[in-house]
């Protein structure tokens, strides 16, 4: 791979990033920081399905708070790293869109 696809794609990944975000949350994406991408575990702890997620976020100007119970056939796994600090939530069938979450 070279240096310059690279660079492109990571744009290109910022642009579908903003855009999805300007489409749910109704207002200009911007940055307001940056953090350091995570290095992925080669191993988890399977906990078990998710149920559902809450939370919390800005649209169209409003704080506003959302439950999203996911279907049977749609739930993701939870699943922790081994140091037991940081939640991933992986696989599923669902979608992040302009509605929130979707299950397919």
């Amino acid at each position: 791979m070279s240096r310059g696809f690279l660079v492109t794609r990571t744009l290109a990944q910022l642009r579908r990033a903003a855009a999805l975000y300007e489409d749910f949350t109704g207002h200009a994406a911007e940055v307001v920081a940056r953090i350091r991408k995570p290095v992925y575990p080669d191993a988890v702890l399977v906990i078990g399905d998710c149920d559902g997620i809450l939370y919390t976020t800005v649209r169209d100007g409003k704080t506003e708070r959302y439950i999203h119970e996911f279907k049977v056939t749609s739930r993701p796994l939870f699943c922790v790293s081994p140091d037991g600090k940081t939640l991933y939530l992986l696989g599923g069938a669902f979608s992040f869109t302009e509605r929130g979450i979707v299950d397919k």
